[in-house]
């Protein structure tokens, strides 16, 4: 309970010193518990609110929690809530506040009230140091379909500067398809190989015996694919739920697939990539096997956009 709801009901100073007696106890200024023992973290979500204000929103990895996203959890010692730039609310205790000079959305329940989704998702990527952790964080928002690459770009334009370049790295590689940090990483080597056309990263594509397949990435010309093992977060929309059969599937529809670990694609690029490029040249221009169909049209505008550049420094 904020306290101006206490004085709002009719409650007299002696009364609230006669409540802190019996049980209650401050949770952050002016917001109370009501009862005795530990709050609850929803009750620490409300807390925070009532003390923000009514113009705030949870924020952040605790809003991400709220729309399902897997790849991050909160902090459970912590709760992030985003305030208008000229709010005078600042961090208190276990309160995070975060000053946002751009406008966002808020979806709400009865009690709680939520920054929207992609602004979550952005603003919980700026809490991370690692760009496997950032395109981890945007792939499941974008795989689980809570915010779209167009809206996650959109937020990272509006949001803090700070720790936005990898955000704006990893959401160029998921406009192109790359769904995890090896397939970065091939997609790479690939764009660095000057024989190899742009390849196509995780297209829906239906088999002549119409089973559906997204392979990790695609020539445009070829029957040659390169699976990066151990990457299945993306392949929720296969009928094949491991590697061999998705494996043979392929093979049985004419296709030559290579397959590499994110370990070996680390550490032994040059050779993963010479490797697929010697399959590229026996294969370029012959096309892809008889019966196979493209289902996901946006693939020949993925992939022609252009790799990012690694800054120095």
């Amino acid at each position: 309970m904020h306290r101006d709801q206490a004085v709002a009901a009719g409650m007299s100073r002696s009364a609230l010193r006669h409540r802190f007696a019996t049980g209650w106890r401050p949770l952050l200024p002016g917001v109370y518990l009501t009862h005795p023992g530990e709050p609850s973290r929803r009750q620490r979500l409300v807390a925070g609110l009532l003390y923000a204000g009514p113009d705030a929103a949870i924020d952040s990895v605790d809003a991400c929690h709220f729309y399902g996203l897997k790849a991050t959890r909160p902090d459970e010692t912590l709760i992030h809530v985003a305030v208008h730039r000229t709010s005078p609310v600042r961090s208190v205790h276990w309160l995070v506040v975060r000053h946002s000079s751009a406008a966002f959305a808020v979806r709400s329940t009865e009690l709680l009230r939520y920054v929207d989704p992609a602004t979550a998702v952005i603003a919980a990527t700026r809490l991370m140091s690692s760009r496997r952790a950032v395109l981890a964080v945007l792939s499941d928002a974008s795989q689980r379909g809570i915010a779209d690459v167009a809206d996650l770009v959109a937020a990272n334009h509006r949001g803090p500067r700070r720790n936005a370049a990898m955000a704006r790295e990893a959401l160029v590689q998921l406009d192109a398809g790359v769904r995890s940090v090896a397939e970065a990483r091939f997609r790479g080597l690939a764009e660095a190989a000057p024989g190899l056309p742009r390849l196509m990263y995780n297209p829906l594509i239906r088999l002549p015996d119409g089973s559906r397949i997204r392979p990790d990435a695609l020539a445009p010309d070829a029957p040659l694919i390169h699976e990066t093992n151990g990457a299945i977060a993306h392949r929720r929309q296969d009928l094949f739920e491991d590697m061999q059969r998705r494996h043979d599937a392929l093979t049985a529809a004419g296709f030559t697939v290579l397959h590499n670990t994110p370990r070996r694609i680390r550490d032994d690029g040059h050779r993963v990539i010479r490797e697929f490029d010697q399959c590229y040249r026996r294969l370029a221009k012959t096309g892809w096997p008889d019966g196979v169909v493209l289902l996901d049209d946006a693939q020949s505008a993925r992939s022609n956009v252009p790799f990012p550049q690694r800054r120095c420094g």
